[in-house]
């Protein structure tokens, strides 16, 4: 951006109020008003010029006007709020109707929000919602001070507006307490949009929020920070103290108060700063905030000066929820954390108000659970006989629904990253968390990186494209570590033991120093760009040790590397081959991958010799500061007795290594995360998703950041990530044919499980419900359970009984079926792609196939047949009916699609017999330590899907044709691969048959050495097979029989307990 487009933007910046427009002038009289001499061909090309997100402020500007009422607007307007005809007014009243078509490309088209829930009176009116909107439009401009863009501002308001439709009215004079989750992503910025619903609902009328943060002192303190900077205010801080005369004993309240920079910076400064709501606050319908906790004190901690629970009735003669008591009632605010001591504070504390002041407990009440899933949750099983109020309960629910039962308008609102511990809550017990009322899923927002965009191995599987550096951000991201040492200590003798032993930490020594190497080396390249580049600052620069929550591994791991950081010696300015070899081979090659793709035009060092000098420069910047321990930028962040002090992102610079475990994990945002050595275990998909603080946002250094993990974690990564997606997928489209259509007591069967080791939540937390029936689809199932290799004769019995009928339907010719990708782009930006694949196809009946399914073996291991084949088969039986009733002709499921992937050049082919072509072996292989194979082809799913919901697979879907700017029939002249007539197409499923080289790891290797490969004997169990199927989507729009809940129940006449899993489960049931 040149210079001058800069000095506009800043200058516009401080001219245009979004929150309050005030008189609106063209943008050459603002820029005018301020001294400027430019002209209006400079404003347009300003306008028509600046790259994307460089007149997010302007967009603001121009949304705010579009949605304020005529009576409101100056000069006068007779155009309604939020219409083509106002934004044109206001095109032609900011002087840019020459450039009108950039103003209206530029306009938020906010996300649809993925709703699962009942029917809600909708109390949040527009007209509602622009009454007292003073705490939202201040949080705007916080987000637009933040960077922030108009589309993700739009997305995060309509999103909270979502929210407040589906909770109670705090005026209402009947209601009800409600429930509800908000689905977001891990490091995702959850809290913007908690913060967002908070402000609305206090703009609305609720005069108490409660926000329970987390289990741990450090997420509590971040949060309250967050929240005191961005939405409570300098205000309510100070709450009435004259900062310039405060006593010592008054400064000592807030960690704010002490040279703090962003409660020191002014709003004229750059960066983050405490918001100031200026001297309308704590007038009418702009309540003041009232802090029951501080940024030092939780609530009730001794020496807390601020707990006292603040009531004003000022209206006698009318209720507590009435608009004119709300208008003059201060909010209180509490950010806590679920512990159970603080949680009894608090509810002893409103119970004692309330027994003093009955009117207490009409006053309307918002409970913020943040990461929901955690803590919150009653894990203690009980008797389904057992009335509500009489369960048993684990503490930290029971405190959570006794203030909810204490305070009865209170509304609670869980938020979580990982939802399936909520959607397994007894949906039958009125008193508990279950989301009852609804969930809302959020959709990524831009520039978020997560798990999906880390991991996109899958996305190469069959594919004739090999993943590399610069097309696959696996490749690009992702170093291997050393899988864990496993000795077989009964036959392994002491002495190679001990040599084992010793190689391994050997190896472990050199893997912490490479990360350390690569720690020095991003933070020698962020200072480079710091200064060629001054629109980029880096203000922090970490790395993330996580090898587990033992405190004395977290001890022994420090130790090495401060040892490691002393003898390396990055400071003394003497060559390190080491490094110059580690920048040359990993870091300079990724940077300029793809033509740049991964550094999005941020400068680049060419050579080691043009980077050294910042070397020096990163060593002081993370040397800062280390004379607590002792003189190491390495800091233990735990609970252990050698426990560094937490360090501080706001308030001033960190570039440090944490070593650590749960207190960096679940919530805990690290910032300027870079590298992360990553070590830890977990037996459940969302204890392993929390813990990836390498997700997030990484503006100016996404190209640098490097994930260092053993395979098998990484893979587990994938298979949670697949799971969470196809959940979040599942209930998409469920929920895209109506509101209602979905809800959230349906939730449960869309949960999968991809690792029979990797549950999706802890045991305790999924004891309610257990999937009868579930269809294959929306999404592809795959079933890659396969027996074991050590099982040749049910591998053999597959092929033969299974796979042979499958592929006897087959056609010889190849058919050329439409494709079409959204995995994202290969420079890391959404991107559609079409095409075609290629494959044999056939035709069965779908009782045939049912019946083939039926009969195939699967893996012994995580119950792989009951949990996931047993549900799909039921739901399969179910369409086609039962016995004398079963006709396939005339039901909703008549044949299914047989298909069978063709790759070009394959060499490696068998003969079958019944089958007149050679058949082709893809490329699979089985995941270490796993009884599963690696996942199939995607663009090959896509047509099983397309089949499913009743399209002709030459062509692409009518929706993603749109998307590509295809006008359909694209392929009409390929000739058909079976009967494409309407009334069979609606009825139709799809399985794709996957058959690879199932010998030994060390035949193939053999063979792949010589040159040479033979043919292996299927008969013997050498061919492996696995399917994935889609049953028709037609009888889901219908939502007839599409999830069937079984409760079971465990107790003394020999029934059972829901569970979702049914190792615990009768094999009759």
């Amino acid at each position: 951006m040149s210079t001058k487009f800069k000095k506009i933007r800043s200058e516009l910046f401080n001219s245009l109020r979004p929150a309050n427009p005030g008189k609106i002038h063209s943008l050459l009289t603002y820029l005018e008003f301020r001294g400027n001499d430019f002209t209006q061909e400079d404003v347009e090309a300003f306008i028509t010029d600046s790259p994307e997100g460089s007149l997010d402020h302007v967009m603001s500007f121009v949304v705010a006007v579009c949605e304020q009422p005529a009576s409101a607007l100056d000069p006068k307007t007779e155009t309604t709020e939020e219409t083509d005809e106002r934004l044109e007014w206001v095109i032609d009243t900011l002087g840019l109707s020459k450039v009108g078509d950039e103003i209206r490309r530029r306009m938020p088209k906010p996300v649809p929000t993925v709703i699962i829930g009942n029917e809600f009176r909708d109390w949040y009116t527009p007209e509602r919602e622009a009454r007292n909107p003073h705490y939202w439009d201040s949080y705007r401009s916080v987000l637009e001070r933040k960077g922030w863009g108009i589309q993700s501002i739009k997305t995060v308001e309509n999103q909270a507006r979502q929210v407040l439709k589906r909770i109670e009215d705090p005026t209402a004079e009947h209601y009800l307490s409600h429930r509800g989750l908000v689905v977001g992503y891990v490091q995702s910025g959850k809290t913007a949009n908690f913060t967002a619903v908070a402000a609305k609902a206090i703009d609305a009328g609720y005069r108490m929020v409660i926000v329970l943060a987390g289990t741990l002192t450090n997420l509590r303190e971040q949060t309250q920070r967050r929240l005191d900077k961005e939405l409570i205010g300098r205000e309510a801080i100070l709450n009435g103290i004259d900062e310039a005369n405060m006593s010592k004993r008054q400064r000592s309240r807030e960690t704010y108060f002490d040279n703090d920079e962003e409660w020191e910076r002014t709003e004229d400064e750059s960066g983050d700063i405490f918001v100031s709501h200026g001297p309308s606050w704590g007038t009418p319908g702009f309540p003041e905030i009232k802090r029951i906790t501080s940024s030092k004190h939780d609530y009730g901690a001794p020496n807390s000066h601020n707990s006292e629970l603040v009531f004003n009735v000022n209206h006698g003669d009318a209720a507590v929820h009435d608009p004119k008591n709300l208008d003059e009632m201060p909010c209180m605010f509490a950010v806590v954390k679920k512990q159970a001591d603080v949680l009894a504070k608090l509810q002893e504390a409103l119970s004692a108000k309330g027994n003093k002041d009955p009117r207490f407990k009409d006053l309307p009440v918002l409970i913020i659970d943040d990461e929901a899933d955690l803590a919150s949750i009653n894990t203690k099983k009980n008797d389904l006989s057992v009335a509500p109020e009489d369960k048993d309960r684990t503490r930290i629910n029971e405190l959570i629904t006794g203030i909810l039962k204490t305070m009865p308008r209170a509304q609670y609102v869980g938020y979580t990253a990982t939802p399936f511990a909520n959607v397994f809550i007894d949906p039958d017990d009125p008193g508990d968390l279950y989301p009852r009322n609804f969930v809302l899923m959020l959709d990524k927002p831009d520039g978020y990186r997560g798990a999906e965009w880390f991991h996109d191995r899958l996305n190469f599987t069959d594919d004739d494209e090999e993943p590399t550096i610069d097309n696959c951000r696996s490749e690009a991201f992702i170093r291997y570590l050393a899988e864990e040492l496993v000795v077989d200590e009964e036959n392994t003798s002491e002495a190679q033991l001990q040599a084992e032993k010793e190689a391994f930490f050997e190896e472990h020594r050199c893997e912490l120093q490479r990360a350390l190497d690569m720690f020095v080396l991003t933070g020698a390249v962020k200072k480079y760009r710091e200064e060629k580049d001054p629109e980029l600052s880096f203000k922090h620069h970490t790395m993330l040790v996580h090898e587990g929550v033992d405190t004395h591994l977290h001890d022994e791991t420090t130790r090495i590397l401060r040892e490691l950081w002393t003898t390396r010696g990055y400071g003394a300015g003497l060559p390190i081959p080491q490094m110059q070899e580690l920048f040359e081979k990993d870091v300079l090659p990724v940077m300029k991958a793809g033509d740049g793709s991964w550094s999005e035009d941020w400068p680049v060092p060419e050579s080691w010799q043009e980077l050294q000098p910042y070397i020096i420069k990163a060593y002081e910047e993370i040397t800062t500061d280390t004379s607590e321990s002792g003189g190491s930028p390495i800091l233990q962040i735990n609970t252990g007795d050698n426990s560094d002090e937490m360090p501080n992102f706001e308030s001033g610079k960190v570039w440090k290594v944490l070593v650590g475990g749960a207190k960096l994990s679940r919530g805990y945002t690290v910032e300027g995360l870079t590298v992360s050595y990553f070590r830890r275990r977990t037996v459940s998909a969302d204890t392993l998703m929390q813990t990836g603080r390498w997700f997030g946002f990484r503006k100016g250094y996404q190209d640098l950041v490097r994930l260092y993990a053993p395979e098998t974690l990484v893979d587990a990564f994938e298979a949670a990530m697949v799971d969470e997606e196809t959940f979040r997928y599942n209930a998409r489209v469920y929920a895209g044919f109506g509101e209602g259509a979905l809800t959230p007591a349906d939730l449960p069967p869309l949960v999968q499980q991809s690792l029979p080791w990797l549950a999706p939540t802890a045991r305790e937390k999924r004891f309610n419900v257990y999937p009868v029936s579930a269809a294959c689809g929306p999404e592809t199932k795959e079933f890659n359970g396969i027996p074991a290799r050590s099982n040749r004769q049910a591998l053999a019995d597959n092929f033969t009984g299974v796979a042979q009928p499958l592929l006897q339907t087959l056609s010889a010719d190849i058919a050329k079926l439409a494709f079409f990708r959204e995995e994202g782009a290969k420079n890391g930006k959404l991107r559609y792609s079409t095409g075609q694949i290629q494959a044999h196809c056939g035709l069965m009946s779908s009782s045939d196939f049912v019946d083939l399914l039926g009969k195939m073996q699967w893996t012994t291991e995580g119950s792989f047949k009951e949990n996931v084949v047993n549900p799909r088969l039921e739901y399969l039986r179910n369409l086609l009916g039962r016995g004398s009733h079963a006709n396939p002709d005339a039901s909703d499921f008549s044949e299914i699609v047989v298909l069978l992937p063709h790759l070009k050049n394959n060499p490696k082919m068998i003969d079958v017999p019944g089958v007149d072509f050679k058949v082709p072996l893809v490329q699979r292989s089985r995941r270490v330590g796993r009884a599963d194979i690696t996942g199939g082809d995607r663009k090959l799913m896509y047509v099983a899907q397309n089949i499913a919901a009743g399209n002709d697979c030459r062509e692409l879907g009518s929706e993603d044709a749109e998307k590509m700017g295809i006008t359909l029939p694209q392929y009409s002249d390929e000739p058909e691969p079976f009967p494409m007539t309407p009334e069979r197409m609606n009825n139709r499923g799809a399985v794709i048959v996957t058959l690879f080289d199932d010998r030994d790891p060390e035949i193939l290797k053999q063979m792949k050495d010589s040159g040479t490969w033979t043919v292996p004997d299927f008969t013997a169990g050498e061919v492996g097979l696995a399917l994935a199927v889609n049953s028709p989507l037609e009888p889901i729009k219908g939502f007839e029989d599409v999830i069937e809940l079984r409760v079971i129940k465990r107790n003394a006449d020999n029934t059972y307990d829901a569970t979702i899993d049914v190792r615990d489960v009768p094999a009759n049931v």
